[in-house]
């Protein structure tokens, strides 16, 4: 018990060595004025998953110009052993950068990775979001977190998207230039999210139906009994 005891220490030295150099390397590395290699040196510090690289990061989830913001919004990803301390940051995030869309985006896929329950309410509303990649970018998260009480809003607005590209309406979506763009631009950027859509269903459920008909149907059968099937891995 004594040998575990110590071997088990050891092994907590040897990770709080490695934090602390990464952290040292970290600061160095930040000192450069490029934004970019700022946000270098915050995705490189994310490799290094630690309680004290995370405090280090966190910071910068609210300081710095958008791109040492986005880096760190990222990297939150790497801390999914870090759920407690991290999750809460990433919500608050979303407050302090709620203009800074590309921010979001990096926000929503690290959400997706670490699939805190906290989560789900705040990815379904940004289904909606205007910006229309902070909108796919919570879609993929919700494909990532692969949960049933997703699904149900994802075929909403799969029949929502069919009603608006029906109607030649826009969803109230908006481009990267914050515009809604004319009927044609509207109903391609619809048509794409529906694809994005159907991509993200068919990770958590493992179906291919094509059409939102289809959806609807294979839902309402199978919605009271369905479970999530295990995940396929990816053929090499």
């Amino acid at each position: 018990m004594m040998l575990v005891a110590l071997l088990a220490m050891a092994a907590l030295g040897a990770d709080d060595k490695e934090a602390d150099e990464a952290v040292k390397r970290f600061r160095q590395s930040f000192a450069n004025p490029s934004a970019t290699a700022r946000a270098t040196a915050i995705l490189e510090l994310s490799k290094v998953p630690h309680e004290k690289t995370l405090k280090t990061i966190i910071p910068f989830l609210s300081g710095d110009v958008p791109e040492v913001r986005v880096a760190a919004a990222k990297g939150m990803g790497s801390y999914t052993d870090y759920k407690k301390l991290a999750s809460p940051m990433l919500m608050a995030a979303l407050s302090s950068n709620a203009k800074e869309f590309d921010v979001k985006a990096a926000i929503y896929a690290s959400m997706g990775v670490l699939n805190d329950e906290m989560f789900i309410s705040e990815v379904v509303k940004a289904f909606k979001e205007d910006r229309i990649k902070v909108a796919k970018a919570a879609l993929s998260a919700a494909g990532s977190m692969r949960r049933k009480e997703l699904i149900d809003p994802m075929i909403e607005l799969g029949n929502d998207i069919e009603k608006w590209i029906k109607n030649k309406q826009s969803g109230g979506y908006r481009g990267d230039d914050g515009q809604q763009g004319d009927e044609n631009q509207q109903k391609t950027r619809l048509e794409d999210l529906q694809k994005h859509l159907v991509k993200c269903l068919a990770e958590i459920t493992g179906e291919k139906w094509g059409s939102f008909k289809e959806w609807n149907i294979w839902w309402g059968r199978k919605k009271a009994t369905f479970e999530v099937p295990p995940k396929e891995e990816k053929k090499k």
